[in-house]
Order: structure tokens, then C-alpha cells, then sequence
């Protein structure tokens, strides 16, 4: 799926992930912090390894995006 697609099944609460990051990333899922709302990445043990309010340009031309169950 393309990033618009991901980005809506975050919006109602999935976890996402890209083709290309596998071993490296384990998903994208969307938090409330400050009364605002981020992107929070997670590495594959579970831990969360940044916080950002930003997508790169390689990301949203992407359309390796899928679900995380």
C-alpha cells in the first residue's frame, strides 16, 4: 500500500511498517504527547526509538507500506 493508505490505518490506531525496513524497523504507529499527535517508530525488540512530527520524502513516495498484526 502507499503511504496515504498507511496513514490512514494509523490514524484509526494500526501499527505500519515498510518492505524496506525490515530487521531495522519494526512499525510506525501514531501517539497523543503534549496535545499533539507523533509519529512514534519502534524497533523490533518493542522499544520505541524516536519520536518525530515528521516523514521523509522517500517514505511517502513508498508503496511497500503494510500492516503490523
Amino acid at each position: 500500500m502507499n503511504f496515504e493508505e498507511a496513514l490512514k490505518f494509523m490514524k484509526m490506531g494500526s501499527k505500519v511498517s515498510r518492505e524496506a525496513w525490515r530487521g531495522t524497523v519494526s512499525y510506525w504507529h501514531i501517539v497523543l504527547y503534549k496535545d499533539r499527535d507523533y509519529f512514534v517508530e519502534f524497533k523490533p525488540d518493542g522499544s520505541s526509538s524516536r519520536l518525530f512530527d515528521a516523514v521523509e520524502l522517500d517514505d511517502l513516495n513508498a508503496d511497500d507500506w503494510f500492516l503490523v498484526t
